[in-house]
């Protein structure tokens, strides 16, 4: 038996070659090098079997807010929408958000409340489900008591969604916490 190559023996070698880098180069463009994170399963900011209405219109800023309404609602509990860490507390005073917090649930997704009355939580604190996070308010750039609340991505906001299910867009539309309770 020879060591000798043919020249189809070296063609063929070399299609192989370059047949594999093109196959490891296409799964490495198609494949992520890691799985993107899941949202975390949002649930409605009010406690549980609650009926809020909540308004989106596309002249909101951000586009995909929604702004929750109940009647007399000033100063009822807002609840965290999904388990996370805050990481703002903030008074804006008479401008924009007003008070608000921030909640960060990990993998690029944060949720806003703003307009609030007042705070519960400090920034560093770990919340769930069931922690109330502020109370409704007519704070910053409001024109009367209600709850804004926003989802984001990447610090773009992003169509809302509860319990996977997304919002009502544009338009009012009643919702109710059912969800864990």
């Amino acid at each position: 038996m020879s060591n000798i190559m043919t020249v189809e023996d070296r063609m063929r070698s070399r299609l192989t070659s370059f047949l594999s880098v093109a196959l490891l180069a296409t799964a490495a463009f198609l494949v992520p090098a890691s799985p993107a994170a899941a949202a975390p399963s949002f649930r409605t900011p009010f406690p549980c079997h609650q009926t809020w209405s909540g308004e989106t219109r596309t002249t909101h800023s951000p586009q995909y807010a929604i702004d929750f309404n109940r009647a007399d609602d000033h100063g009822d509990p807002v609840k965290a929408s999904a388990p996370g860490t805050v990481d703002v507390v903030a008074n804006l005073g008479d401008t924009s958000y007003g008070r608000y917090v921030r909640i960060n649930h990990g993998g690029g997704y944060t949720t806003y409340y703003a307009h609030l009355s007042g705070f519960n939580v400090s920034v560093g604190q770990s919340v769930g489900y069931a922690t109330t996070i502020g109370y409704v308010g007519n704070s910053g750039g409001s024109s009367g008591s209600h709850l804004h609340y926003e989802q984001r991505l990447n610090g773009s906001d992003i169509m809302v969604r509860f319990s996977g299910n997304l919002a009502l867009y544009f338009g009012t539309q009643n919702y109710t916490r059912t969800a864990g309770c």
